[in-house]
C-alpha cells in the first residue's frame, strides 16, 4: 500500500512539474513551424549573432528584421523573411564598428528603414571603456545600402526611435543615460532635450541593466512624442528623523507616468496619465513599470502593453485617457504587438528569460484570448505579420528561430 502511494506521488510530480506539464497550454499542434536564422560557423549570421530585436512588415511582401550579439558574439545583422525562408542582408557591425546590437528598427516608408545601434550592458558597466556611442542609420531595402547618420550621444547606445514623417525628424532615447534627442534628416542637426529618466542600475540573475529608460516612443499626427518613465519627488525628512549622514530628503519613485514633448516645445511635460499597474508595484525597479510596446489603433489612440504586469491598455493622447483592458496570461511583459488579417490585435508576452506566450485581442468584441505558449524553451521578443497573414515571432537566443503561426492549420 505504501509503495503504491509513493508511486502515485511520483506520477503526480512528473505530471505537474515534468516534461509533460511543459506541454500544457501549448499552441495547437500543426499551427506552428519555425525557420532557423543563424547559419552555422560558415554562414553570414553565426550563433551568438541571431537574437532578433525587431521585425518590420514592409510593402514589398517581406518582413525585415534586426539582430543583436549575445554570449560573446560581436556582430549584429539585418535580414528579411517571407515566413518560408530567411535571407541575410547586411552585417551592420562591418559598416559601423563597435556596434553589437540593433536595438530598434522602424519603417521610413518608400523602401527605407531607420535603425539605432547599441552594445552590451557589460561594456556600459565598465569604467574607461572605449565605446564611442550608438549610431542612427538608414537602410535602402532595394539597393541594400546603409547610410550612417552618426552618433547621437557619446558613449551611449540608442534604446528606441520614432519617426515624424511629416517634418522629417527622428526622435530617440539613449541608453543607459536616458536622454531624449531629435535628429533632423534634412540638416543632420540633433538636439538633446535632457534626461527623461535617471536610470536605475539593477543586477538581476547576475546581469546588470539600467531600468526605467523608455523602451518605446509614440508619436501622433501633430508631431507630439509620448513615452513612459519614472518621476522622483524629493520629500523632506522631519528633523527628528534626519539620518546621521546629514541627509535631509528621500526620493519617492513612481513609474509608468506618461510624458509628452509637443513639436516646438523645449521640455517634456507630464500628461497626468499613469499606466495600469498592480498596487504597490509602480515603485519597484526590478519589475520595471513602463510601456513595453505600442501600436496605433485603427479608431484613434494607441494600444500599449506594459512591462511589469503585462496589461493591455489604450491611450488616448488628446485627453490623456487610459483604458485598461486587463491581461490574459499569468506572467508579465507584453513585448510586442501587431495586427492580424482578421483584424485582431496579436500580442507577444513573457519574461525575458522565460517562455513566450501568444495572445490576441478582438477589438470589436473587446475580448482577450491566450493562444498558448510556443514551446517550453522558446524565448521570443518581437512579433509581425507576413504577406500571407501568418504571425511571425522572432526568438532572442544564441541560435534563434522565426516562429510562424499559421491560422489555416488550426
Amino acid at each position: 500500500m505504501q509503495s503504491k502511494f509513493i508511486l502515485i506521488i511520483i506520477l503526480f510530480l512528473l505530471y505537474g512539474s515534468g516534461s509533460f506539464a511543459q506541454r500544457l497550454g501549448k499552441v495547437e499542434t500543426g499551427s506552428i513551424s519555425k525557420i532557423l536564422i543563424s547559419n552555422g560557423p560558415k554562414g553570414p549570421i553565426q550563433g551568438g549573432e541571431s537574437a532578433v530585436t525587431k521585425l518590420i512588415s514592409m510593402p514589398d511582401e517581406w518582413v525585415y528584421g534586426s539582430t543583436k550579439a549575445t554570449w560573446g558574439g560581436s556582430n549584429c545583422h539585418l535580414f528579411r523573411t517571407n515566413g518560408d525562408v530567411v535571407e541575410h542582408l547586411l552585417n551592420v557591425t562591418s559598416e559601423l564598428p563597435g556596434q553589437t546590437s540593433i536595438d530598434d528598427l522602424i519603417s521610413g516608408g518608400e523602401g527605407i528603414l531607420f535603425g539605432g545601434t547599441s552594445t552590451y550592458d557589460e561594456i556600459f558597466d565598465t569604467e574607461n571603456n572605449n565605446y564611442q556611442g550608438g549610431h542612427l542609420f538608414s537602410f535602402n531595402i532595394r539597393g541594400k545600402k546603409i547610410k550612417d547618420l552618426g552618433i547621437i550621444q557619446e558613449g551611449q547606445g540608442i534604446r528606441c526611435t520614432v519617426l515624424d514623417k511629416e517634418r522629417g525628424i527622428i526622435y530617440c532615447v539613449t541608453y543607459p543615460a536616458g536622454h531624449l534627442f531629435s535628429y533632423h534628416l534634412n540638416t543632420g542637426l540633433k538636439k538633446d532635450y535632457g534626461e527623461v529618466m535617471k536610470p536605475m542600475r539593477v543586477k538581476d540573475m547576475g546581469r546588470v541593466s539600467w531600468r526605467g529608460v523608455p523602451k518605446v516612443l509614440l508619436i501622433d499626427d501633430s508631431g507630439t512624442v509620448y513615452y513612459s518613465t519614472y518621476i522622483t519627488d524629493e520629500i523632506p525628512i522631519l528633523p527628528q528623523e534626519i539620518m546621521a549622514g546629514g541627509r535631509t530628503t528621500y526620493s519617492l519613485y513612481g513609474g509608468g507616468r506618461i510624458f509628452r514633448l509637443a513639436y516646438g516645445d523645449e521640455k517634456p511635460v507630464f500628461t497626468g496619465a499613469v499606466i495600469p499597474t498592480q498596487k504597490g508595484m509602480d515603485t519597484d525597479p526590478l519589475y520595471e513599470n513602463g510601456i513595453a510596446s505600442a501600436i496605433r489603433a485603427y479608431d484613434g489612440g494607441f494600444w500599449c502593453g506594459t512591462i511589469n504586469d503585462g496589461f493591455l491598455f489604450k491611450f488616448h493622447p488628446s485627453t490623456s485617457t487610459i483604458i485598461n483592458k486587463g491581461k490574459a496570461f499569468q506572467y508579465w511583459n507584453l513585448k510586442s504587438l501587431c495586427y492580424g488579417r482578421d483584424g485582431k490585435l496579436y500580442m507577444l508576452g513573457g519574461r525575458d528569460e522565460d517562455n513566450s506566450w501568444l495572445l490576441s485581442y478582438d477589438t470589436m468584441k473587446g475580448s482577450i484570448e491566450c493562444l498558448g505558449w510556443l514551446d517550453n524553451t522558446s524565448q521570443c521578443s518581437v512579433i509581425a505579420v507576413d504577406s500571407k497573414g501568418r504571425i511571425l515571432m522572432g526568438e532572442n537566443l544564441r541560435h534563434s528561430f522565426i516562429w510562424v503561426y499559421d491560422f489555416s492549420q488550426r
